[in-house]
C-alpha cells in the first residue's frame, strides 16, 4: 500500500521520522508523496530525492552547528546558508517538482502572514527557508516576499496531500511532557511547541493515522547529539503502532471501496 506522510517540524526530533519511515519501509508500505514542515522538511526533502532512512541519518548524524549556521543578525542571530549548500551538496534533484518521489514544503510567509505551500522550485533553499526559526534563525527573501518557519502556520502538512488518493499518516515529533520549564531557553520551547501544537491538532483532522513518538518530548530541538536517539524513539513508536496502523488503513479501503 501507497501512504502519503505528513512530517512535523521540530529540529533534531525530525531524526525520529527516519526511525518511523523505516518500520513502515519494512512492513512493505510503500511512500506515494510526502509533505514537511521545519525539520520535517529537511528530512522529507532527502527522502524525496530518493535517499534511504540510513542515507539521510548518515548525512545528518555528525552535522554539528557550525555546519549549518552562521551569524547574520539579519531579522535572526543566525543564517541558515551552511545548511542550504550541505543540502546541495547531497541532492541528485534540486528543483522540487523534479523530485523521484513527490514532496510539498511548507513555509511561513511574513507578509502575508499566511502559510504557503511549494510544490515546485529551489529544494534547498524552501526547505531552509521553511527552518528558519525566527528570531534564531534569520527569515529568506525569496521572490517579493519574506519566507521563515513553517512550523509557525502549520506543523504537520497534512492539507496537501488530502488532494492525492493515498491514506495520510501524521506524524509529529513534539509531545508535551509534562514538566515545568527549568530556564529561559526550556520556558521558550515549550511556548513555541504549545503553539505548534494548536495547528497540529488542525492538520491531525485531515490524517488518516497519526504517530506521536513520546519519547522525543525529551530531546532539546537542538541538540544535534540526539540524532540517533531521536531515529530509535522513531523506530519504537512505530513498531508499537504498526498493527493499529495496518488495520485502521484497511478498514479505510474497505469502506472507500464501498462507496
Amino acid at each position: 500500500m501507497k501512504v502519503s506522510i505528513a512530517l512535523s517540524g521540530g529540529g533534531v526530533r525530525a531524526m525520529a521520522h527516519l526511525g518511523v519511515i523505516r518500520v513502515l519501509l519494512d512492513h512493505g508500505f510503500e511512500i506515494g508523496a510526502l509533505s514537511g514542515a521545519s525539520g520535517g522538511a529537511l528530512v522529507g526533502l532527502l527522502l524525496s530525492d530518493g535517499k534511504s532512512p540510513e542515507d539521510v541519518l548518515e548525512i545528518m548524524k555528525d552535522v554539528r552547528f557550525k555546519d549549518i549556521a552562521a551569524f547574520s543578525g539579519r531579522g535572526g542571530l543566525f543564517g541558515l546558508k551552511p545548511l542550504e549548500e550541505l543540502l546541495n551538496s547531497n541532492l541528485d534533484t534540486k528543483e522540487i517538482e523534479k523530485l523521484p518521489i513527490p514532496f510539498t514544503v511548507v513555509c511561513t510567509d511574513l507578509l502575508k502572514g499566511s502559510a504557503s505551500y511549494f510544490g515546485s522550485g529551489p529544494a534547498a533553499r524552501l526547505c531552509v527557508a521553511s527552518s528558519s526559526l525566527v528570531p534564531i534563525f534569520s527569515p529568506l527573501s525569496y521572490g517579493e516576499t519574506l519566507l521563515a518557519d513553517g512550523g509557525f502556520m502549520d506543523n504537520m502538512p497534512t492539507r496537501p496531500l488530502s488532494k492525492r488518493e493515498y491514506p495520510v499518516i501524521g506524524v509529529n515529533v513534539n509531545p508535551i511532557p509534562r514538566k515545568l520549564p527549568s530556564g529561559i531557553v526550556s520556558a521558550t520551547v515549550r511556548v513555541l511547541m504549545l503553539m505548534m501544537k494548536a495547528n497540529i491538532e488542525r492538520s491531525r483532522e485531515l490524517s488518516d493515522f497519526y504517530i506521536e513518538p513520546a519519547g522525543c518530548g525529551s530531546i532539546n530541538i537542538l541538540d544535534l547529539k540526539k540524532g540517533e536517539m531521536a531515529y530509535n524513539e522513531g523506530v519504537k513508536s512505530a513498531e508499537a503502532s504498526i498493527e493499529r496502523l495496518k488495520s485502521t488503513l484497511l478498514r479505510k479501503c474497505e469502506n472507500d471501496r464501498k462507496s
